[in-house]
């Protein structure tokens, strides 16, 4: 009777210890359950916030790892449980948490949880921004570990830190080194993603194209291979590959998986339709793009893009263009080209009243406004192709205009920049026209003349000669003022003289004249405002 009542005590206590396993396992798989529901949704959304159903996932795998360690103290689990609570608290963005949960693995007496922490931790410290520290740590543990996994992700994290830190160099040799190593199809996925993000913004478009495309064989998030797609479009276009961009996109608009980008495809299309001289048909798709997706950044660059085909010809349109400009700020949506538009918006406005003065009959300087209208096409807007009507203008019928020799400057500075040879013809007259202008001294130091400039030589010899010869570097001074009143070493001239006057001799009257001089031949100068000020409060004393 007693054996038979201690075989039962026996078989009780092994199902207890059974069912006690069973508990603590039950709780833990539940916990690395809702991690990698957490993960897949967190994975399938990447390029987004972090999702609501992501949080709210995490939050029971804490839950779940809590329990673990609170009732099952004693288990196998521990461990691992304090890991998957470490890691989802860092998904949250709930770094603290997330280190002290690390910090508690430092002792564990397997080398995976320390190496598993060093690497958690040194990812705390990048989030806190401690790029450094956290580089360090992680090039110390790539010494220390023999994990190919592990290596393949210090490869990514370090890759992804040079790129926070603009080090193009280094995150292309980490990256590479990463995707080489890595086995795992997620891990790839991020490397070739950033590869391809880092090559397409250093305009390397080949090695872009087979990064994207890399990161849609390996991908399980439909965002990233919605993005990838996208990019590899773009990126066929800059390429000049127009068939394979046009077919994709064709292909894509008619896949209901991409009808969230079905909008970034048209527009893409329309840029396309541009690239091939479509002009008139691209102006009426973006028109439609921009009516059909109103209050998004789509409708904003549509707009935009419509504004910049009327600031160049065949189409130039002041009006168009400032009217296109003004749909996109109506637009109740943040965007980049809202900032764009920003910048560019006074200089079109400024060039619908100079061209409502030019048709205007009663205007009597013309070359004033000519000069006006070229100059901000060419330095504000960037058009350097239309604004040579303007300049060339002035310099075929206005050639005793002030501006005669500004707006030969420009011709000469645009052909240049073109390499055009046009720009010979133009640097010869203003080196035989006006040797001693300003014009004169860029051009013999910008294509190293070896040539000599009188008011920048007299200018040197004037300020050599003062601690010597103060009277004939006095006289030397105002002779530079007559030789060009409008170069830079004048202003210098004319500033020192009446600093001089006013401050060292105390001759105010004498101060006075060099001051106005300053403000009306220079008053948007440094010394001409300075001179102004001193003006006002000369005039008061």
């Amino acid at each position: 009777m007693i054996p038979e009542f201690n075989s039962k005590i026996i078989k009780y206590s092994c199902l207890l210890v059974f069912l006690q396993s069973c508990a603590y396992f039950n709780t833990f798989y539940n916990a690395e359950e809702h991690y990698n529901i957490a993960e897949k949704v967190r994975i399938q959304s990447l390029g987004d916030s972090l999702p609501a159903r992501a949080i709210q996932e995490y939050g029971k795998a804490i839950e779940k790892s809590d329990k673990v360690l609170t009732d099952y103290s004693d288990s196998d689990y521990v461990e691992d449980a304090m890991l998957l609570k470490g890691k989802s608290h860092f998904f949250r963005r709930e770094y603290d948490s997330a280190k002290e949960a690390f910090i508690s693995l430092q002792d564990s007496e397997e080398s995976f949880f320390i190496n598993e922490t060093k690497y958690w931790l040194a990812l705390c410290k990048w989030k806190d921004l401690k790029s450094q520290p956290a580089i360090n740590d992680l090039k110390n543990l790539l010494s220390n570990t023999d994990s190919v996994e592990l290596k393949s992700r210090i490869y990514l994290v370090l890759g992804e830190i040079y790129l926070d830190n603009e080090d193009s160099d280094n995150a292309f040799y980490f990256l590479n080194l990463g995707a080489e190593n890595s086995n795992d199809r997620l891990t790839r996925e991020q490397i070739y993603f950033q590869i391809a993000e880092l090559s397409y913004n250093k305009q390397m478009y080949e090695q872009a194209l087979d990064s994207y495309q890399k990161v849609l064989n390996n991908s399980i998030s439909i965002n990233r291979i919605r993005e990838s797609n996208l990019k590899i479009i773009q990126t066929y276009r800059l390429l000049g590959q127009i068939e394979q961009s046009k077919s994709r996109i064709e292909r894509l608009l008619l896949d209901d998986d991409f009808s969230s980008i079905k909008a970034d495809l048209r527009l893409e299309l329309m840029k396309i339709e541009l690239n091939q001289g479509r002009i008139d048909f691209s102006i009426e798709g973006l028109d439609r793009i921009a009516q059909d997706y109103v209050n998004t950044k789509i409708a904003i660059e549509a707009y935009y893009i419509l504004s910049t085909l009327y600031l160049e010809s065949p189409n130039l349109d002041f009006e168009k263009s400032s009217f296109f400009m003004n749909e996109a700020m109506k637009q109740n949506a943040n965007s980049s080209h809202k900032v764009l538009i920003s910048n560019k918006r006074n200089a079109v406005a400024k060039l619908i009243d100079l061209d409502k003065l030019l048709k205007d009959e009663s205007s009597k300087d013309k070359s004033d406004i000519l000069y006006g209208l070229g100059e901000t096409l060419a330095f504000d807007l960037g058009n350097f192709n239309d604004s040579i009507e303007y300049f060339q203008e002035i310099v075929d019928n206005f050639q005793d205009s002030s501006v005669f020799p500004s707006a030969t400057f420009a011709l000469y500075s645009i052909y240049h920049m073109k390499d055009d040879s046009r720009a010979t013809q133009y640097k010869d007259s203003i080196l035989s026209t006006y040797p001693d202008s300003d014009f004169t001294k860029f051009i013999i130091k910008d294509e190293n003349l070896g040539s000599s400039h009188k008011p920048s030589d007299m200018l040197l010899e004037a300020e050599s000669l003062w601690s010597k010869n103060s009277d004939k570097s006095l006289e030397i001074y105002r002779n530079i003022l007559n030789i060009d009143s409008s170069t830079e070493s004048s202003n210098i001239a004319a500033y020192f003289l009446g600093y001089y006057y006013d401050y060292e001799l105390s001759n105010p009257d004498s101060a006075i004249v060099y001051y106005e001089w300053l403000v009306n031949k220079h008053p948007s100068s440094k010394q001409g405002e300075l001179a102004q000020k001193r003006l006002e409060s000369l005039s008061v004393q």
